[in-house]
């Protein structure tokens, strides 16, 4: 068998086998599973119940482990606790700039035929992804 590059490295190795994309090298091969589990997390909805149901499980069995963890590692609490500060003066000089982040029930004066559509709902703060929101208005009878 001949040599291939590692997925990974892309240092040459000796495959096992065909399907072996991999060296041997610790880091290479956590980055094989790695991959393995975004995969099976994506196509795997019982894989991916599994892994909430467990980690859900973690979060019970561990529930000062942020705190201990913060207290641990002072430098790394500060580091974030900097990011976010960051975090909110973007937010914040946007929200000035829209003067509204928040959106409110009778806030709108405008012609509200013109809200119906296709909108994109982008977080501000939240670590999620954004989502297309279809808006059909009812017209007060």
């Amino acid at each position: 068998m001949e040599e291939v590059p590692c997925v990974h490295c892309g240092t040459f190795f000796l495959r096992r086998n065909k399907k072996q994309n991999y060296c041997s090298f610790p880091g290479c091969q956590k980055a094989r599973k790695a991959a393995w589990q975004r995969n099976k997390l994506r196509s795997d909805p019982e894989y991916r119940e599994s892994q909430r149901i467990s980690n859900k499980k973690w979060q019970r069995n561990n529930p000062d482990y942020w705190k201990r963890y913060r207290q641990n590692n002072p430098d790394k609490a500060a580091r974030n606790r900097t990011l976010q500060r960051l975090r909110n003066k973007r937010r914040s000089s946007f929200a000035n700039v829209n003067n509204q982040l928040i959106a409110k029930m009778d806030a709108s004066n405008c012609n509200c035929d013109a809200l119906s559509g296709q909108y994109w709902l982008v977080p501000m703060i939240a670590k999620m992804d954004a989502m297309k929101i279809y808006i059909h208005v009812v017209p007060e009878c």
